[in-house]
């Protein structure tokens, strides 16, 4: 099954699937936590799978696609090239392609490592240069052996990074919207969700957007939020407290409506939460749940709102009024 899943997401990288196959797959990833994992991990690779830098020449699909006309064309001249045979050859030569990109990329950036936080966890580390990686639930990195001499980290979901210094060896978090360059500094970066947000605590960093090669420089106290949708960038003030919090395991709620804040509850927990009523959507939520399991914090949050909360199936919740 696995396989199936990791074939059909290279198909949809490499753009060889017809308009209602791809329409099929997306309906499938919004649904198939499995299968969007995996899609994100290709899809990492895809943009950000580090290149020679010898320029390589190949044949395009249109001179394969001569050159094999052509030779039967000579041998037999009622032969019918067929679709799917020319489908067949695109996908040898992708492939080929790839693996030629493979041998030839320096052993030194070959991704050997790779750590993952558990749905509904938070997973702390320490990189070989001594810098802090804190993961947050369902997040996962990849870096090379040689990290102390050249610090790049490719992220999937949010993680906080406290980073050791050194001048001579930048420290660079990839994702696949935007790159974070620094030296030594402490910041998060999430890259879930549509918006993609660098936070700074302290130092300073440089982010380099994908979308247009634009850098933008960010000072303490300072977030850049990338919308993947409308393409804007905003640059503002953040609270440190409510962004960074769930770093030690509290999940920090400031006036925020249920609705609101339900996102950041589900992927703090890994689970997801069914408000069905807007009275209830609406109710605004004070608190901090420090190191506290999804039953006590379900517990907590039927004495705050008043609510009953029923688990329908696993990791599903639903949320009703008390009277219900």
């Amino acid at each position: 099954m696995i396989k199936r899943k990791e074939k059909k997401c290279v198909r949809y990288l490499a753009s060889e699937m017809s308009k209602a196959d791809r329409s099929l797959f997306e309906i499938e990833l919004s649904l198939d936590d499995n299968l969007k994992s995996i899609y994100e991990d290709y899809k990492m690779i895809w943009v950000c799978y580090p290149t020679t830098k010898e320029t390589i020449i190949t044949p395009s699909f249109k001179e394969i696609e001569g050159t094999f006309i052509n030779h039967h064309t000579l041998k037999n001249n009622r032969f019918n090239f067929r679709k799917p045979l020319l489908y067949a050859f695109a996908s040898l030569s992708l492939c080929f392609l790839g693996l030629f990109f493979y041998l030839n990329t320096p052993q030194s950036m070959v991704l050997s490592n790779q750590r993952v936080a558990e749905r509904g966890h938070r997973l702390s580390f320490t990189l070989p240069d001594n810098s802090v990686v804190t993961l947050n639930s369902g997040g996962s990195v990849k870096y090379a052996d040689n990290f102390k001499d050249q610090r790049d980290i490719w992220l999937i979901g949010e993680a906080f990074f406290k980073v050791t210094k050194n001048v001579n060896s930048p420290f660079t978090v990839h994702t696949v919207d935007l790159d974070v360059q620094v030296l030594g500094t402490e910041f998060s970066v999430n890259s879930e969700t549509i918006n993609k947000t660098i936070s700074l605590k302290q130092g300073k960093v440089k982010v380099s957007l994908k979308e247009n090669n634009d850098e933008i420089y960010l000072m303490p106290s300072e977030e850049l939020i990338f919308n993947t949708k409308t393409k804007t960038v905003l640059k503002r003030r953040f609270d440190i407290e409510k962004t960074m919090d769930w770093k030690d395991n509290i999940l920090l709620l400031k006036d925020e409506k249920l609705q609101d804040a339900k996102e950041k509850i589900e992927r703090f927990y890994g689970v997801n939460f069914i408000v069905k009523n807007n009275e209830i959507a609406n109710l605004r939520i004070t608190g901090s749940f420090k190191d506290q399991n999804i039953n006590e914090f379900i517990s907590s949050l039927e004495f705050i709102t008043n609510c009953k909360i029923i688990q329908s199936k696993p990791n599903y919740y639903l949320i009703t009024k008390s009277d219900e």
